[in-house]
């Protein structure tokens, strides 16, 4: 791929729409607003300012090292399903994930990888910009949850860590992959597993940081023939992969509710889904991508053209 300037790059993508000469003065202080949801605080950005980290997304953050074989979470072509699916053939599951990990990748951490993927960046004169992106990319000294920067940072900040699991997975016959945060591991015996809690500590540790820790009320060993629940899908005692049943209920009472009782379909639609059809279209596709015989077993119950209407004719007619 040929480089060019940042600049370059910055006009090829908003021509005449917004100055580079903005870009690179624009105080993020202005730019962001905080609030707490599920005791957690998430950053909301300006519309400008978002779409100028979306840029940076674009141009920069995409060709940061992360790990293909073990990365699933914010991968083109990946997802949750992709994640659960590389398992398929074990019988034991070790799930785990990391505490408060965006708020524990500092302004230095994204310094570091910055400068070690710079090679790997098709910007002439990334390095003279590397200071002025990181301060954009961060906000109170970490990268903040809802910034769009901050999804790919996190893959690109926890590489080293995905080889170093990954070679400890393959010399001892076993299977990684990380969905964000979430870690799971699979193997053919619990014997296989029950070092891994200590292992992977010691891993993150090394090749992370000192300041991340697993979350230890997530931390276990599961295995087939329990209740196997992995980033919200579940695998039966067969290894199929499926919805779990808070999804297929919310699903389910809605489909009653559309066929039976518009005002409640109305008034769940708004509980659940904030009154967003879109939601429910959104939730009936994955239904489908992970379960297709549970689709059919909805259009047998509900009927095809009810499932037809949101999959199909009533989104379109909305968009």
């Amino acid at each position: 791929m040929s480089k060019r300037t940042f600049e370059q790059a910055f006009n090829a993508v908003f021509h005449d729409k917004a100055a580079f000469v903005d870009f690179c003065a624009i105080d993020v202080s202005k730019e962001v607003e905080t609030f707490s949801v599920s005791d957690r605080t998430v950053y909301k950005t300006s519309d400008k300012f978002k779409k100028y980290l979306r840029f940076i997304d674009r141009v920069i953050l995409r060709f940061l090292a992360k790990d293909e074989d073990v990365v699933h979470s914010f991968t083109k072509g990946k997802n949750t399903l992709t994640t659960v699916q590389a398992h398929s053939g074990n019988n034991y599951f070790f799930l785990t994930d990391i505490k408060n990990f965006y708020p524990n990748v500092k302004a230095n951490d994204v310094l570091r990888l910055m400068r070690r993927d710079s090679q790997l960046v098709p910007i002439l004169d990334i390095e003279a910009y590397i200071d002025r992106l990181t301060s954009m990319m961060t906000f109170g000294g970490s990268i903040p949850i809802g910034f769009p920067t901050s999804p790919q940072l996190s893959n690109a900040f926890l590489f080293e860590f995905d080889c170093a699991v990954k070679s400890h997975c393959k010399d001892n016959g076993l299977i990684y992959t990380r969905y964000a945060d979430d870690i799971v591991i699979s193997g053919k015996s619990f014997d296989e597993l029950a070092e891994l809690r200590t292992n992977v500590q010691i891993l993150l540790d090394k090749y992370a940081s000192p300041n991340l820790f697993l979350k230890e009320e997530k931390t276990h060993i599961t295995h087939l023939g329990n209740k196997v629940k992995i980033l919200g899908l579940l695998v039966l005692p067969n290894g199929q992969i499926t919805l779990d049943a808070k999804y297929k209920k919310k699903l389910e009472l809605l489909l009653h509710f559309y066929t039976t009782d518009e005002d409640k379909y109305k008034s769940f639609l708004e509980e659940e889904f904030k009154g967003s059809e879109k939601s429910l279209f959104g939730l009936l596709h994955y239904a489908k991508t992970v379960d297709p015989s549970y689709l059919e077993k909805l259009q047998r119950k509900y009927g095809v053209y009810a499932l037809r209407t949101f999959m199909e004719v009533k989104w379109n007619d909305h968009r």
